[in-house]
């Protein structure tokens, strides 16, 4: 009897450890297995299409995508509020896509669409401008992700770093995109909250450029017609410096007006080699809409997280890994150590 016990007991035991181990490899097989759902319908609404920066935005778009296995549909807002507004309406009531990826051309025009897609359960994630009355360092509720590096506290750089150029001040002017596009919106806040600290400089402009350079060009020629002392020029975007910086030779005044850049592309970076350019920020097209795709596609899956990018989180871009721990801004002292790390990326 006490053998046939003891048999009894080592073929319990026996069987006990094989289904542990059993339900072990299924539990270890489906947490493999789980992941990114694939065949996911998402939609890129970039802000317009008509610079290096933006095309460089909806090619990562499809790239994010395309790794996780998900179609893509980019949209061209052409810096056009009402449009832009159109096509992400027509989007939601068509129920033609899971998740949106909405890069939008002001916070206010927009708000509309981004509380109807919340409120149709589209998964979306804002980049470059905050949506609706969010403040840049947090995503608008509901949302899946805010991907941005261009808030106040990098345009206070920016502009600060400008003043004190010279403490003697001076005359300066200012460049933006789009007057009602929300990057040219902010840096009108900004600067109404900076210049004050510095009351020696004196603005004479505050011009729009559509973001291109041959705009930029005239308007900078324009500018320096009517203030030939101007000393200091600030443009928020390195795809219309160009034209300014054409205007400014042109004029023989290359010593004389130091520019202060947002952008830091490829011809930005060998501005400031030459020195035309006093300083850059560096943009990251890249990982922009690539971490705005990757916590749609998460949030979509229901996960927290992808790859490192957390669902519901600020992504600050003058913090992204790919700076490597260095400031965004770039000057000749310290180009060196930009292009070490490769940048800039476009």
């Amino acid at each position: 009897m006490k053998s046939t016990a003891r048999r009894w007991r080592v073929a319990f035991v026996a069987t006990l450890v094989a289904t542990t181990a059993a339900l072990a490899l299924v539990a270890s097989s489906a947490t493999a297995g789980s992941g990114p759902k694939k065949g996911l319908r998402l939609a890129f609404f970039s802000v317009g299409g008509n610079n290096t920066y933006l095309l460089a935005g909806m090619k990562v778009a499809r790239d994010a995508a395309k790794k996780y296995g998900a179609s893509i549909q980019v949209f061209d807002g052409k810096f056009d509020g009402g449009l832009q507004l159109n096509q992400v309406m027509g989007a939601i009531a068509q129920k033609s896509f899971d998740g949106i990826v909405l890069e939008p051309n002001n916070s206010q025009q927009l708000c509309s669409a981004v509380k109807a897609a919340i409120s149709a359960k589209i998964v979306i994630g804002i980049t470059n401008v905050p949506a609706c009355d969010a403040s840049y360092e947090k995503p608008y509720a509901g949302t899946a992700i805010f991907v941005g590096g261009q808030g106040p506290t990098a345009y206070t750089q920016w502009l600060t770093q400008g003043f004190k150029s010279d403490p003697k001040g001076g005359e300066f002017a200012v460049l933006v995109g789009p007057i009602t596009q929300g990057n040219s919106v902010r840096t009108k806040e900004v600067l109404a909250k900076v210049n004050p600290k510095y009351p020696k400089w004196k603005q004479v402009a505050f011009e729009p450029t559509e973001y291109q350079a041959s705009v930029a060009l005239t308007k900078t020629q324009d500018i320096l017609q009517s203030h030939p002392n101007l000393k200091l020029l600030f443009s928020n975007y390195a795809g219309q410096t160009p034209g300014a910086i054409s205007a400014i030779k042109a004029a023989g005044k290359t010593n004389q007006v130091k520019i202060y850049d947002l952008g830091g592309d490829k011809t930005m970076f060998n501005e400031v080699k030459k020195g035309t350019v006093a300083s850059t920020e560096v943009y990251l097209p890249y990982e922009e809409q690539y971490h705005a795709v990757q916590a749609v596609v998460a949030a979509l899956s229901d996960m927290k997280s992808l790859d490192g990018v957390k669902v519901g989180q600020f992504w600050d871009l003058t913090k992204d890994p790919k700076l490597h721990g260095l400031s965004p801004f770039v000057t000749k002292k310290n180009i060196s150590k930009y292009t070490a790390i490769g940048l800039p990326e476009y």
